[in-house]
């Protein structure tokens, strides 16, 4: 029995994929036995029923969407992880892909031109949001918190948080850079996002995808990378290239 996924339209400037699945659904056998001895190991360190269930269930999305993308059976899926432990295909080098899951939801985001970084907050309430906002955003971001309602504080905190994971995530150094070094705003707007890293000048696209009530998620896209000893502009919406 296959899982319950759902595409969900993006429009970027190269091709992807965006799925959405349910990580309370059942669970087959057949599901179940795709996973490798590792995946299932992992599983059994949760300590809640709940929490393995819905690995379970995102580790088995993952395999499903990737082997009807690849044409791989899901069970032959391998996966290896770089130094700073982003996952990728050990095999089918040319497809990159994110996963991110939180509560009940999961999304997987993939595409076969350009890495990408995904991330998924359940809009929850965050009652220190100013004082995480301090740690952890950029002066400006901070000051846009600072600056919301009350009654709207709370998610322009999660949507800044989720647009900062997915720049990490996708140029694959998640939090092993300072989230305050860079800007991603708090608005669900799109926009170009330039990250120094030890290695140059990361640009990135960013945009927020509407994946439903009480969910919020972000979308980023590895545009390129300048040479930290000579940084060139970025490129106008006309000029940019993804070739």
């Amino acid at each position: 029995m296959r899982l319950i996924v759902s595409s969900l339209p993006v429009t970027a400037p190269v091709p992807c994929e965006l799925w959405r699945f349910p990580l309370d659904q059942h669970l087959s056998a057949a599901a179940i036995a795709t996973l490798s001895a590792d995946e299932v190991a992992r599983a059994r360190r949760f300590v809640f029923e709940a929490d393995r269930h819905r690995f379970m269930a995102a580790r088995a999305a993952l395999r499903q969407l990737i082997g009807q993308r690849t044409g791989t059976p899901p069970a032959a899926l391998r996966f290896a992880t770089d130094r700073f432990g982003k996952p990728a295909l050990a095999t089918h080098d040319g497809l990159q892909f994110n996963l991110s899951h939180s509560g009940a939801t999961g999304v997987l985001a993939m595409s076969a031109r350009t890495a990408l970084g995904v991330d998924l907050e359940a809009v929850r309430p965050v009652p220190d949001a100013e004082s995480l906002a301090a740690a952890y955003f950029a002066p400006a971001e901070r000051a846009a918190i600072a600056a919301c309602a009350p009654n709207t504080r709370e998610i322009a905190f999660l949507r800044c948080w989720t647009r900062k994971e997915a720049c990490l995530k996708a140029i694959g150094i998640g939090l092993n850079l300072a989230t305050a070094s860079f800007d991603v705003g708090v608005d669900a707007d799109t926009r170009r996002v330039e990250i120094a890293t030890a290695d140059g000048i990361e640009r990135l696209w960013l945009r927020d995808v509407d994946a439903g009530d009480g969910l919020v998620v972000s979308l980023a896209l590895r545009v390129e990378r300048a040479l930290a000893a000579q940084p060139s502009p970025m490129p106008t919406p006309a000029e940019e290239s993804f070739a």
